[in-house]
């Protein structure tokens, strides 16, 4: 059963409450006072999982990087080859 956040519309607690998919969801008592509360906006987890770092596509690389030949980012170490 999911779990939604709310705020008391009359004393402003924010609290949780478990809503059934067939209950709706937009509005749940405040334990303190009864008053109906607000169902507040939560993001779906795999966004705050994963964020906008893996969404986002690389930048593209340098003006006179690898593809222009010339230092590529990384060596080869002793024996390797060149280029």
């Amino acid at each position: 059963m999911p779990t939604y956040d709310y705020r008391c519309e009359q004393c402003g607690q924010i609290f949780e409450a478990r809503r059934s998919f067939s209950e709706d969801a937009s509005s749940a008592p405040c334990p303190d006072d009864g008053t109906d509360g607000v169902r507040l906006f939560s993001p779906p987890l795999d966004v705050l999982v994963y964020g906008k770092e893996y969404t986002r596509r690389p930048p593209p690389p340098p003006a006179g990087g690898p593809a222009a030949g010339g230092d590529h980012g990384h060596t080869h170490g002793p024996g390797g080859h060149t280029h």
